[in-house]
């Protein structure tokens, strides 16, 4: 975890936070992150050095460009972004505050229209003038998946690990990193019958964020390197044109929040991942996890919902639970049979304290006396 997603943390349990309002603390860990993310890669400034120039472009760059933002988002940026730099106690918190004030409703615009603020102004300046023409490149054309195509791909995969800048400063080693990024890649293939080029924002975060975290093989620090794993093979795949711009970002915004739940769920062992992630699957449909009898309460209306989500998780896994099952059961039929074992010997120690009655034996010696009187 780096310093920024600790700030985060630190926030969302401080007093600052706590003075929010309930749909502000709904959207501020993905605001904070977003705005983050988007600040060091477009500015290359850390949290605790915004400027009231850089803010003002962030605002209305890419951040808020997204179409899955709503308009409850947009309410809670400015708020969440100047309870968050209160926190941080930056220097120049009145400037910077101020910034975002002004920028408040541009922001509102490029939100609205799905665009950043200089697509807007481009838009507007091709409206008032005639756009020279320009000779657009040729559509790179899109891949006809096949089994053979695939295993090229996860064999020029396992060689770029060794040798590509994008795999560069992770801190997996060669052949941890190669078991995550394939194991995303088939199990996409497999599970979600989606090549590269195909994926859905739901299964990305499905096989990312829920089933390799249930890999029963997969080790604690790998999953706190699924995202940047990931990031790299997003990076490297939409490099070499196996996937296209669009893919590209839609693999970024798939994994975008996501590392606090790797993190927290890596903290766990497997079945407490699957109690966390059961819970996380009642939490999206509205229900309170807080509070435990209703939390039981829809889990008894929705058995079978939740056996279904839980089944689809595990599917890749199926051969190791059914292994487990096995041993279970036979862990189960062993001490049955020791406590019947016991429960036998008990029964045979009574037994042989119990003496039976036996007559009085005499001597041949006293039985001719006794017949004699």
């Amino acid at each position: 975890m780096n310093e920024q997603e600790q700030h985060i943390d630190q926030f969302l349990t401080s007093s600052n936070y706590h003075q929010l309002s309930a749909n502000q603390q709904k959207h501020a860990q993905d605001i904070l992150t977003r705005f983050n993310n988007q600040m060091a890669n477009d500015q290359h400034l850390t949290d605790t050095t915004w400027t009231p120039e850089a803010v003002k472009a962030v605002m209305v760059g890419e951040f808020i460009a997204d179409p899955a933002l709503t308009n409850q988002f947009g309410i809670a940026v400015v708020p969440v972004l100047r309870a968050y730099q209160e926190f941080l106690k930056v220097e120049n918190l009145a400037e910077v505050v101020k910034a975002m004030e002004e920028q408040r409703t541009k922001m509102n615009e490029c939100r609205k229209a799905h665009k950043t603020w200089a697509q807007l102004h481009g838009d507007a300046e091709n409206d008032e003038a005639e756009a020279t023409p320009v000779q657009a490149s040729p559509a790179k054309k899109e891949i006809t998946w096949t089994p053979e195509k695939f295993k090229d791909l996860l064999a020029n995969v396992q060689q770029a690990i060794k040798s590509a800048s994008q795999f560069n400063n992770l801190e997996l080693d060669d052949v941890e990193l190669n078991y995550v990024v394939q194991e995303f890649l088939e199990l996409m293939v497999q599970e979600c019958n989606e090549y590269p080029g195909q994926w859905t924002f739901s299964n990305l975060q499905r096989v990312l964020g829920m089933m390799m975290p249930l890999d029963p093989h997969i080790s604690i620090k790998q999953i706190h390197n699924i995202v940047p794993s990931a990031q790299a093979l997003f990076e490297y795949l939409k490099q070499n044109d196996y996937i296209n711009m669009d893919q590209y970002k839609l693999g970024l915004k798939a994994i975008a929040n996501m590392q606090p739940s790797e993190d927290m769920l890596a903290s766990l062992n497997r079945d407490e991942r699957e109690t966390q992630l059961v819970l996380s699957f009642i939490n999206s449909n509205g229900i309170d996890t807080d509070d435990a009898d209703v939390a039981e309460a829809w889990m008894d209306d929705h058995k079978q919902e939740v056996a279904d989500f839980m089944r689809g998780l595990l599917n890749p896994w199926g051969e190791y639970e059914r292994k487990r099952l096995l041993k279970r059961q036979r862990e189960m039929q062993q001490k049955q049979q020791i406590a019947k074992n016991n429960d036998n010997q008990v029964d045979s120690q009574l037994k042989r304290k119990k003496k039976s009655l036996q007559g009085i034996k005499f001597s041949k010696k006293a039985r001719r006396k006794l017949r004699r009187h």
